[in-house]
């Protein structure tokens, strides 16, 4: 009981600043609840409106002019990948942008076929041809414009070219595409470029050849989110225990004896030294009252003796000879059991 002793008694002698605090917190807890209720959190969302995308797409078809045996003549190919320059001769590059239909949109088709001589990836030599370059305004949400080559003599022309350099560098061919766009809210560019590769009789795109852009405009809300029942009730419910602790402090103090506890705690903390016994009441003994039992110990160990402590009566002693040196909490009950 010596823990329980010791809480009991710090309760007691410190019982109003603890129940006070207590309190306190309590109508804090309270309070805080209270006001989490009836202010509800606002929270800021952002969104993402006014969405619009802008998609461009080159295609190629090329039809059969050529004698060959893979092909019947006039027949229109689309997007192969690969062309033979013996069988179709003129590609077709047809550049498709889809836009937003809602509203009238400007745009700006370039198209470029470029030959780079290359030495070490430096350049040495630059050719740009443009084959589209034109401004349109649509308001059906799509645009279409084309342009066609002969490869038959881009490929002679490269010929000729790579047998003057022969060694000494390379060319490469690149189709770069540019849309430019203005919408009723935004504009801007979009691009792509993929290598045109010659090799042999055969032609191809190395990629496929598109670009494509979404643009949208962010927007921020306040959401009011009520608070849920365990942000305020877990708060209330807590002030509800503070006070309940504060009002069982308030009783420990009006209930505690203090005395009591405190030669519990002194009994306890020198039990080595106590042993028990009755008191003994002989009339020839003098006896010595002393205020606390912890100077009752202190005899003790001074005259190298043990304190008897006699539950019957609720008192402690040190007989020393005729003395005896005695400490009881209730010292009237003690003396008139002594017949003083």
């Amino acid at each position: 009981m010596a823990f329980e002793d010791r809480a009991e008694y710090f309760i007691a002698v410190r019982a109003q600043p603890i129940a006070v605090g207590l309190a306190i917190v309590g109508l804090v807890c309270l309070g805080s609840a209270g006001y989490i209720f009836l202010t509800p959190t606002v929270d800021t969302v952002s969104e993402e409106t006014n969405v619009q995308t802008i998609e461009s797409d080159v295609d190629t078809t090329a039809v059969v002019t050529g004698n060959t045996t893979l092909y019947d003549r006039g027949t229109t190919l689309r997007n192969r990948s690969v062309y033979f320059t013996s069988a179709t001769p003129e590609l077709t590059f047809v550049v498709q942008t889809a836009v937003p239909a809602d509203q009238s949109v400007e745009l700006t088709h370039v198209l470029t076929f470029e030959v780079v001589g290359l030495r070490d990836e430096r350049p040495f030599f630059t050719e740009r041809r443009t084959l589209i370059n034109k401004s349109t305004t649509t308001t059906n949400g799509t645009a279409t414009e084309s342009a066609s080559i002969n490869v038959s003599d881009v490929r002679r022309d490269l010929q000729e070219r790579q047998a003057v350099v022969g060694g000494a560098g390379e060319f490469q061919i690149t189709v770069q595409l540019n849309v430019s766009y203005a919408t009723e809210d935004y504009e801007g560019t979009i691009s792509a470029s993929t290598p045109f590769v010659i090799s042999g009789q055969a032609y191809y795109l190395s990629e496929e050849l598109s670009a494509e852009e979404t643009r949208s405009t962010t927007v921020t809300r306040e959401v009011r989110r009520p608070p849920t029942l365990f942000e305020y009730g877990g708060l209330g419910v807590l002030g509800l225990i503070l006070f309940g602790v504060s009002a069982t402090v308030i009783r420990i103090e009006r209930t505690a004896d203090t005395e009591a506890l405190k030669v519990n705690i002194i009994h306890d903390r020198n039990d080595e030294w106590i042993s028990r016994g009755e008191f003994p009441t002989e009339s020839d003994k003098q006896y010595i009252s002393i205020l606390t039992l912890e100077d009752l110990v202190d005899v003790a160990i001074d005259s190298g003796r043990r304190v008897i402590f006699d539950p019957s009566i609720d008192a402690y002693a040190v007989i020393d000879g005729d003395e005896i040196y005695y400490y009881a909490h209730d010292a009237d009950e003690t003396d008139m059991w002594l017949d003083f």
